[in-house]
């Protein structure tokens, strides 16, 4: 059920660069995001981390989440139709195209949306450390159904 070796390694890297303490499961929750692109909900990223055979807790996953997010490793997405809030690994620049209707989520990588945070700091004089950008509207299968 672990990701690859490869992913793994490349995730302990990632907390060393941050100065995360290396923890099994912090290592397996960030390779999970790394690796996913399911834009996961804590109880799914709590479902796999058991599955691949680490003891751990909701109250680890949530504060491993809330860590990854202060260092700016992942991010939190729109919550699904629960209200569970969904995060996403923050590899390159993207922004996300997400249903109203079912929730899926689709990574649109384009960096242009990135200058809109240079524009806000020169013209509000805010130091600006990073921004969420997210499209709504029906993906094709939801109009398919929609249509019938």
């Amino acid at each position: 059920m672990l990701r690859n070796q490869e992913t793994l390694v490349s995730a302990a890297e990632n907390l060393k660069e941050h100065g995360i303490k290396n923890t099994p499961q912090r290592q397996v929750i960030l390779a999970y995001l790394m690796s996913s692109h399911q834009h996961p909900s804590i109880e799914m990223i709590y479902d796999y981390v058991r599955q691949s055979g680490f003891s751990v807790s909701l109250a680890t996953v949530y504060n491993t989440l809330e860590l990854l997010e202060e260092n700016k490793l992942i991010l939190q997405v729109a919550p699904d139709n629960n209200g569970h809030m969904r995060y996403d690994y923050l590899a390159e620049p993207h922004y996300h195209v997400i249903c109203v209707s079912c929730n899926k989520i689709v990574d649109v990588f384009d960096s242009e949306f990135k200058k809109n945070e240079a524009k806000a700091a020169q013209e509000t004089g805010y130091e600006v450390f990073n921004s969420k950008y997210e499209v709504y509207g029906l993906c094709p299968e939801c109009q398919a159904k929609r249509a019938q």
